[in-house]
């Protein structure tokens, strides 16, 4: 028997797009497609054009960067704030 290879958690976003790939010993697996960083990503056709972030939000996503010990918010605070 084979030690765990150390896999962890897949995200539940990444099942669905598995494909089964057989191999020459019978021990079948499923491959899933790699994530990456969401700045490496383009943007979701479905989300239309990109909005300006209003003064409330602004201050929303700067809020968050303080609290995690950033300068300046990045890019994931803006998106959550525009979430909101």
């Amino acid at each position: 028997m084979m030690a765990s290879r150390g896999m962890g958690a897949i995200k539940s976003s990444k099942m669905p797009n598995g494909s089964k790939k057989p191999r020459r010993d019978n021990t079948d697996f499923t491959e899933y497609k790699d994530g990456g960083e969401v700045w490496d990503k383009p943007r979701p056709k479905k989300l239309g054009k990109p909005k300006k972030l209003s003064p409330a939000k602004k201050s929303s996503a700067k809020a968050m960067a303080k609290a995690a010990g950033r300068p300046y918010p990045n890019l994931v605070d803006n998106m959550r704030a525009a979430r909101k």
